[in-house]
């Protein structure tokens, strides 16, 4: 019997960049990169700075730095870092809505920030990794919470309203 013929690993050829499942062609992957990059370390910076203020919103443009690297990842086929950072961005909108932040929001951020950095690197590296479940979970916890409270405060607005004046 013939030994069986294996397939060579996918390689990249002159124009396409492979990275797990991914095709990406060479100049987005290289753009990709080099904005997402940039706008993740900015992320970082600003999450940062942020801990030591947490009286104050988060700002707008954390907010947006995440929105960037949702969009561009998803331009790239990279879904998995896209619902990272969407996550991300919800729970920043979140802050910037309600004026200020916690101590257990902010490390939950920077993790989530490190983590997208983290990924990046290995992504550059041509190898594709998904943020840890467990990472994603309490992203959605937190949205949860805090979308729970948003319907607790509506109904009291509600309530609060309605009722006859005396």
């Amino acid at each position: 019997a013939e030994p069986p013929v294996h397939s060579p690993a996918p390689r990249d050829s002159d124009n396409v960049k492979i990275i797990g499942h991914l095709k990406v062609p060479i100049p987005l992957f290289n753009i990709y990169l080099s904005e997402a990059d940039e706008q993740s370390r900015r992320l970082e910076t600003a999450l940062a700075e942020w801990q030591h203020e947490l009286h104050r919103p988060v700002g707008e443009s954390a907010e947006a730095m995440a929105h960037s690297i949702a969009g561009n990842s998803g331009t790239v086929g990279y879904a998995d870092m896209a619902n990272l950072a969407r996550s991300l961005e919800t729970g920043l909108r979140r802050v910037n809505e309600r004026g200020y932040g916690g101590s257990d929001e902010a490390q939950l951020f920077a993790e989530a920030a490190t983590e997208i950095r983290r990924l990046l690197h290995q992504f550059a590296a041509g190898i594709f990794k998904a943020p840890p479940p467990a990472l994603l979970a309490r992203l959605a916890a937190h949205e949860a919470k805090l979308a729970a409270g948003d319907d607790h405060v509506a109904a009291e607005r509600r309530r609060q309203t309605s009722a006859p004046a005396s």
